[in-house]
């Protein structure tokens, strides 16, 4: 059925009756014989699309309008008008490729006069009273579109890579673009909020690729779309427009994202984590230094990168050339999931370190598939390696060349890992890995132990309580290897001391629930006069 609008006719019903501004309406061509009409917003970004067309059609007569907008990915309604009336109206649903459609196109209101914000005016740190705002707005996305708690963390992440992009514009601009009161409708606001993520993404891209090697395949984990709804979207940004992260204690940013990780774990997100207590006494021994190179290539959530960062920071100071070196060139990560490289960054964002060298990519291939980092490279390996998988031959065969894995049929995951960690050790270097308990005493794992004689001088074994991993889901023995790689030319020694600790207590029981008289501060005191007499 032919169109009985022109774009007049759709011009006059976006202004006449729902008060767009005409200086908003744009033409567009639309699939067919349609006239059509795109909506760009105070910030540029187009957010609805009208298209004139006959009486109500079929969803099969619509597909090619919709179809054709895919890809512009801020567009987030699609209104078809019919004799100055709209007769289908379609919202975008950005969890998944579709459309549902909604009753009416939202009427516009006028945006308040001087609503661009100066952020030195409004903006107010994060304080400690509200060390919550992560959480409130983790818990709308799950009230408002359903998430459940790990979606919404990655959701989470997105939010605050975009919120820090929007301070380090408004810091050049002097006002902040994504002020709630220059939109006149959720979808405009929702759509500048998603246009600022794609440049964000695109920013980083830019700037990146030039200094990292295959940036793009390594770190571009932030170019997934925003999968909330428009409603969600803007209802969660106020939430965050009144404050200013830049500006924001590093230590209350970190509790108030590890607040909403804590909910993560209890979801079944605890496979990739290593508990606090844990990362603290581990980060705390190994004493990482301002000129020390870092590595975990197990990184998970990134939370022994961003202790060492903290740690760093007490000695160094934030404000030295030698602290901005070591937090945005010495700690490295690396990690498979794209969801946890997303959790890692933004954690580490947050405790000061701007882009930290997270590398999506599995840290267990041959060195020549990673175009930046090397073998025999790093000053500490500070790891969790994944544990309780057995790899098969073809599983192995997948994998970089490992001693350990010679003439094996198959071989748990933290051998290889273990092996893995030395590697990236330069002679000299010290390691602080968690390993379960059967590697330093079953039988099967003799050879692990003579192995290990070989490459390393152990220094320390912290034995921990079945229970430190039970909050997560996992009753496993596990320990805590302190040990330096030999240097060049050094052999192992039969005579040298090594300190074995035993810990009862962690702080928290089985369930996760916290009780007093943790032994780790004295197991830490025990172990740091331990190296300090002995040395590594």
């Amino acid at each position: 059925m032919r169109a009985t609008l022109k774009k007049d006719g759709l011009v006059e019903v976006l202004n006449g009756k729902y008060l767009y501004p005409k200086d908003h309406i744009h033409d567009w061509t639309a699939p067919g014989s349609g006239a059509g009409v795109v909506l760009k917003g105070a910030t540029g970004a187009a957010y609805l699309l009208a298209v004139a067309t006959g009486e109500k059609q079929s969803r099969v007569s619509i597909e090619p309008v919709l179809s054709a907008i895919r890809p512009d990915s801020t567009i987030g309604v699609v209104a078809f008008v019919s004799n100055e009336k709209p007769v289908g109206v379609f919202r975008r649903r950005h969890a998944a490729q579709g459309w549902d459609e909604i009753s009416d196109i939202e009427y516009f209101f006028k945006p308040r006069k001087g609503s661009d914000v100066s952020p030195s005016r409004v903006l107010l740190p994060i304080s400690k009273d509200l060390e919550s705002l992560f959480f409130e707005i983790h818990s709308a996305m799950r009230d408002v579109d359903g998430l459940h708690a790990d979606e919404a963390l990655q959701e989470l992440c997105k939010i605050i890579y975009t919120r820090s992009y929007e301070e380090e514009v408004a810091a050049e601009k002097g006002k902040y673009l994504l002020n709630s009161e220059r939109f006149g409708t959720t979808e405009e606001y929702a759509a500048a909020i998603r246009s600022f993520y794609k440049d964000a993404a695109d920013y980083d891209l830019r700037v990146f690729r030039l200094k990292i090697p295959q940036y793009e395949r390594s770190r571009g984990v932030f170019n997934e779309p925003l999968r909330l709804s428009s409603p969600a979207l803007a209802k969660i940004y106020k939430l965050i427009e009144p404050f200013d992260l830049s500006t924001s204690h590093t230590d209350i940013k970190g509790r108030a994202f590890q607040k909403v990780l804590g909910r993560a774990v209890r979801s079944g997100m605890g496979q990739y984590f290593t508990p606090n207590p844990i990362c603290e006494l581990m980060s705390a021994l190994v004493e990482p230094k301002v000129s020390d190179l870092i590595v975990d290539p197990f990184c998970g959530s990134g939370h022994f990168l961003t202790e060492c960062l903290k740690r760093v920071a007490s000695i160094e100071g934030k404000t030295t050339k030698a602290f901005h070196e070591f937090a945005f060139g010495k700690l490295h990560g690396i990690e498979k999931s794209e969801r946890m490289v997303r959790i890692a960054m933004t954690d580490m964002r947050l405790n000061g370190d701007g882009h930290s060298n997270i590398r999506c990519t599995d840290a267990l291939l041959e060195f020549g598939n990673y175009p930046d980092i090397a073998p025999d490279s790093f000053d500490v390996v500070i790891t969790n390696p994944p544990f309780g998988s057995l790899l098969g031959q073809d599983a192995l065969a997948s994998l970089g060349e490992f001693e350990l894995a010679k003439a094996k049929k198959n071989l748990p995951l933290e051998i290889v890992g273990l092996e893995r960690s030395i590697q990236f050790l330069r002679p000299g270097g010290r390691l602080a890995i968690l390993l379960p308990d059967n590697v330093f005493s079953a039988d099967s794992a003799r050879f692990v132990r003579g192995w290990l004689l070989d490459k390393i001088i152990p220094r320390i074994i912290i034995s921990l309580p079945v229970e430190t991993f039970s909050p997560f889901g996992a009753n496993v023995k596990t320990n805590i290897l302190l040990a330096r790689k030999l240097r060049t030319g050094e052999v192992s020694r039969q005579d040298l001391r090594i300190c074995m600790i035993q810990a009862s207590n962690v702080g928290y029981d089985a369930t996760g629930r916290e009780i007093e008289g943790s032994d780790l501060p004295a197991v830490t005191e025990t172990a740091r006069e331990f190296l300090q007499r002995e040395g590594w």
